[in-house]
């Protein structure tokens, strides 16, 4: 599988771009590009979207280019997408959603604050933050807010 990073910088170079350039086509620093590209920096959710955009693909397509020939589709019956989590209550376990090796996820606060369980340790997230991790290593969340939380999962592949 190909890093984030390392398919970043591909798509920049197929379309003939400096890191100068597209840096400045999505509103970045080149440092920032730079790291996002060598993969000492993971990029947010609203980041990823300014990339996308300087590339005009979906966000989807920043993560890993289907090989010719294969197509994956996945339907909203499929997967939990959206989930809403009342206050101090703990989210969907990962035994309830089957994923292939190596298959990853991100994970997206929209509303309140969230903890991240993986591979046994905790996170903290709130509204804007983002996670991209392998979904076969155990994993869950829990609202640790006072309010009603709301999360995005996406299943990548």
């Amino acid at each position: 599988m190909t890093s984030l990073g390392q398919r970043i910088k591909a798509l920049r170079a197929e379309r003939r771009l400096q890191q100068r350039q597209l840096a400045e086509k999505a509103g970045l620093t080149p440092s920032m590009l730079s790291q996002i590209e060598s993969g000492r920096l993971t990029p947010s959710l609203h980041t990823l979207g300014k990339l996308a955009a300087a590339f005009g693909v979906s966000i989807g397509s920043l993560f890993e280019a289907a090989p010719n020939g294969r197509l994956h589709l996945s339907r909203k019956t499929d997967y939990p997408v959206v989930s809403t989590l009342g206050p101090r209550a703990k989210g969907v376990r990962t035994d309830k959603v089957i994923l292939d090796p190596g298959q990853m996820k991100l994970f997206y606060v929209i509303e309140g604050k969230v903890a991240l369980q993986y591979n046994g340790e905790s996170h903290p997230l709130e509204a804007g933050d983002s996670a991209y991790l392998d979904g076969g290593i155990p994993h869950g969340w829990e609202n640790v807010g006072a309010k009603a939380a709301k999360v995005l999962w996406v299943i990548l592949g």
